[in-house]
């Protein structure tokens, strides 16, 4: 099995492609080999290609995986009974990227039997971070989000929850051999098999959503969450909190504030600029503003080093009290 070899898997729109070269420039500079599979639409693969042209990347279509005909359908027939079928088609293409990568992801391990990370395409490593430790992930989590409706939705899919575990929405989250077959194991002992691997993901996770959540209640399911769980049920150790930016930056950050940053210990930066508000709109066309950057680091850090000794207190003293 070759391990020597980072394999990135994202799912990608044209818009992130100038992130997506950044993020490959600083990858290039912290692990000797990578090799970056692009899942797109086939109308986008060609800009893809066109400014896209390394020999490390390799991009996929997403009708190979599961087309977006195939996933609505999917939906369509089992939200039959529920009352917030319109607010979920405004996310379905939320939805629908997740499966992509999982069932991506799933197969490339059962095919190579290589590890393979999912990284977000509007992020960007700044610092380098280790992955894997022998056959198992190294496992990260934040401190600053945790939405229970991810974990309700995947107690259903895989029938059991860690007792005290933190949020694994760190923008990436990783997967080896032996974690995807505990994940797949779990899963196939409440919802069967299926040879089709992207209709049987798309059909267990919305099984899963409208048998949990008979309210309408946001984002309902996460792919880094379900393998986060399922990786520390597998392997039990402390998830190690990271530190990034991502929440209140209004512009792309220049190399003085990388160089601050980094001295902060940041690992990577998010630019959510798809999103409609007026830090997000257009913040790849300028300049991060110098005093909201100060305010982002310094009060993210703080609520990290409280945060975290919290993390450690829960973890090694009431961990076996925590009922979820």
């Amino acid at each position: 099995m070759n391990f020597k070899t980072l394999n990135i898997c994202q799912v990608s729109l044209a818009r992130d492609i100038p992130l997506i070269l950044k993020n490959f420039e600083n990858f290039k500079k912290f692990y000797k080999t990578i090799k970056i599979y692009i899942i797109c639409s086939r109308k986008e693969m060609e800009e893809f290609k066109k400014k896209i042209n390394f020999i490390e990347f390799q991009f996929i279509v997403e009708e190979e995986v599961i087309s977006f005909e195939e996933f609505y359908k999917i939906f369509d027939k089992e939200s039959l009974l529920i009352n917030y079928k319109k607010e979920i088609i405004e996310r379905l293409k939320w939805y629908y990227q997740q499966v992509l990568k999982l069932a991506f992801v799933i197969d490339f391990i059962d095919k190579k039997k290589e590890n393979i990370i999912i990284w977000d395409s509007d992020t960007v490593i700044l610092k380098k971070i280790k992955f894997f430790k022998k056959d198992y992930s190294i496992k990260y989590g934040t401190l600053f989000e945790f939405h229970k409706p991810y974990f309700l939705t995947n107690q259903n899919i895989t029938g059991i929850l860690p007792k005290y575990f933190i949020s694994s929405l760190v923008q990436f989250i990783s997967l080896s051999k032996l974690e995807c077959e505990y994940l797949k194991k779990k899963i196939q002992e409440i919802h069967g098999e299926d040879k089709n691997l992207g209709k049987w993901l798309t059909k267990i996770i919305f099984k899963s959503i409208f048998k949990e959540h008979k309210v309408y209640n946001g984002s309902m399911f996460s792919e880094y969450e379900l393998i986060g769980s399922s990786n520390y049920l597998l392997k039990k150790s402390k998830q190690k909190p990271i530190f990034n930016l991502r929440f209140g930056l209004n512009g792309i950050l220049t190399k003085e504030q990388l160089f601050i940053a980094k001295l902060f210990n940041v690992y990577h930066v998010t630019y959510e600029h798809s999103h409609l508000n007026k830090n997000s709109k257009g913040m790849l066309y300028r300049k991060q503003s110098w005093l909201n950057f100060f305010k982002i680091i310094f009060k993210n850090l703080i609520k990290f080093i409280l945060r975290n000794i919290r993390h450690n207190y829960n973890y090694y003293i009431i961990d076996k009290h925590i009922e979820f």
